[in-house]
């Protein structure tokens, strides 16, 4: 780690203006200042569960020591850093690290005051003993956040379930490939490999064997594939493969082959009983089917669904009739978009309730984006496609969040929480927060009243992003809530490293809770695990009196579905 002459002066700041403490005649003090000090730690590791080693613990002492006489080396400073980081290895909350530092004060306080009468000299020792262990905690902090930080940013280009690329080094890697293909005038292909039977197998043998099968299909990828350009995990259990200099024609029957051999591969994680897995793939190529990286990675995806739709275990080419992937036809769904944003009132949120199930009454809406057609109002979940490849997904999302925050202040929302959905592009843009403050002091609305979901169904692409978000949703008293929790890993990893105060368990299981003993088991259980960490339930997809049963007798307090309330653009007038 490098100090920058600034942080230098800063440290030589703080100190020089104090007269440095005379540790010659403290020997007592410093004796019980050391033991308090390596009993403090001891404790916090025996805690921890860590072993604990005392002599080491001592040499952590003398470092400290070295502080307060005055020693500014940098690689003392490196060594203060490193213990903070051997700490956060550890996982132990930094909030123990600040108590034990209070702790420290206060000794240091009453040793010194014990010591001396606090003559102005006296004083200033005091002042600097007290600035030294500022120094100290904040080199032990900056290794708690810099070991963070590093693991945050291996997150973000790396897999951890398969040890393949992330989804955003992917996308740079397609860039790449893109530019070179242009410059060369050459061709390349793109698979989306999606596992048929994952779910399946998730729910049977549990989420360990389901991992272990995708890092067995990424290893025979790897392998299968020696020319591969990229490949990564983009999904919960999706891959994406590119292969340069390949055309259509060459793509689509490797992909055969690719399907074919996974088919083929017995996983043997519990011994001698096999596991199948399948794979629906989809093949797009460069320039044939797109020029631009959202383009190219749309048609393969929905080659991958026609792929599924087909009977899955196949390899399918992008069909260019597809009307999602149709100029025309998208050309068109863009028009309907412009034209209704020229309108003040054809993009319009409406309201879900999200209902105590106890008491039936709501507790929140959740903020929900139509678009005005004629008398219809359709969901903009048919303009997705239309709206990102356009670039008008920021403005529609910004015109229903400001007309959300006017009525916030109406009569049927007061005192409602107000749950707004963030896309991954959203929470990546560093405008996204300044555009949430202005609104919150133009309608004045209290940030405790808002909620900001994170879809768990969008691949996390920038997990430092995530992290900066959750960490200004924060400061602003904006709660958070992780939605489709439990559909993949991502779930797991904000409850990790983001504080929570939500999480809406993923709908297809909700609903399933009447069928499958399974699925019922499933949901109970996560339910446990927040309510454990303090996070509060939402089920999603209640679509039932036996749903809101089942619910409720599984201690989960809140639901959302069209058996509690159906959207409508005014909760108040009962439409």
């Amino acid at each position: 780690m490098r100090f920058s002459n600034g942080v230098l002066d800063l440290f030589e700041e703080l100190t020089s203006r104090t007269e440095k403490l005379d540790l010659t005649n403290m020997k007592e003090i410093i004796g019980r200042l050391t033991q308090e000090y390596v009993d403090r730690f001891q404790a916090l590791l025996e805690q921890a569960g860590q072993e604990v080693n005392e002599a080491e613990l001592r040499e952590t002492v003398s470092d400290l020591l070295e502080l307060f006489s005055g020693n500014q080396d940098k690689e003392l400073f490196k060594r203060r850093i490193e213990f903070g980081r051997k700490l956060s290895a550890t996982e132990i909350p930094l909030e123990q690290l600040i108590k034990i530092y209070g702790s420290l004060f206060e000794r240091l306080c009453d040793e010194l005051t014990f010591a001396y009468q606090f003559s102005k000299k006296e004083l200033q020792s005091l002042k600097y003993g007290a600035k030294t262990l500022f120094i100290d905690f904040g080199l032990q902090f900056w290794g708690y956040e810099g070991e963070k930080f590093n693991n945050l940013r291996v997150l973000s280009t790396v897999d951890v379930k398969t040890g393949l690329m992330s989804r955003r080094k992917f996308e740079e890697k397609l860039h790449q490939a893109i530019e070179f293909a242009k410059n060369t005038k050459t061709e390349f292909s793109l698979y989306c490999i999606d596992m048929d039977n994952l779910r399946f197998i998730n729910d049977v043998f549990g989420y360990i064997i389901g991992d272990i099968v995708l890092k067995n299909v990424a290893d025979h990828l790897l392998e299968s594939l020696p020319d591969l350009f990229a490949v990564a995990r983009i999904g919960d259990d999706e891959f994406g493969v590119i292969l340069m200099n390949t055309g259509p024609v060459e793509a689509l029957e490797k992909a055969q082959v690719i399907c074919k051999s996974i088919a083929e591969m017995e996983i043997k994680p519990l011994g001698d009983e096999g596991i199948f897995v399948t794979s629906s793939i989809g093949v797009a190529s460069y320039p044939h089917h797109g020029q631009a990286l959202d383009d190219i990675m749309l048609a393969a995806d929905v080659a991958c669904i026609t792929s599924k739709r087909k009977g899955r275990n196949r390899a399918q080419l992008v069909d260019p009739t597809d009307e999602n992937i149709n100029p025309t036809v998208v050309h068109e769904r863009i028009l309907v978009l412009r034209e209704a944003l020229s309108s003040k009132d054809h993009i319009v949120p409406f309201y879900q309730p999200i209902v105590d199930l106890e008491t039936g009454e709501p507790m929140a809406y959740e903020v929900l984006a139509r678009v005005k057609r004629g008398e219809k109002f359709l969901s903009a979940g048919l303009f997705v496609d239309a709206a990102e490849k356009s670039g008008l997904m920021k403005e529609i999302g910004k015109r229903v969040i400001e007309q959300a925050m006017k009525e916030k202040n109406s009569s049927w929302a007061k005192d409602k929480l107000f749950f707004i959905n963030f896309s991954m592009r959203e929470v990546e843009n560093r405008e996204t927060i300044g555009f949430l403050v202005d609104l919150f002091n133009r309608y004045g609305i209290n940030p405790e009243e808002i909620v900001a979901e994170i879809t768990e169904r969008e691949t996390v692409r920038d997990i430092n992003a995530v992290h900066t978000f959750a960490k200004e949703l924060s400061d602003l008293r904006v709660r958070m809530a992780v939605d489709d929790f439990g559909s993949g890993f991502s779930s797991f990893l904000y409850l990790r490293y983001f504080d929570c105060y939500f999480a809406k368990i993923e709908g297809s299981l909700v609903r399933d809770i009447t069928r499958s003993g399974r699925s019922r088991m499933i949901v109970e259980n996560m339910a446990k695990l927040l309510q454990r960490l303090s996070i509060e339930v939402v089920a999603e997809f209640v679509e039932n009196r036996e749903i809101a049963r089942i619910l409720k007798n599984a201690g989960i307090r809140y639901g959302q579905g069209y058996y509690l309330g159906k959207p409508s653009p005014c909760p108040g007038n009962g439409s």
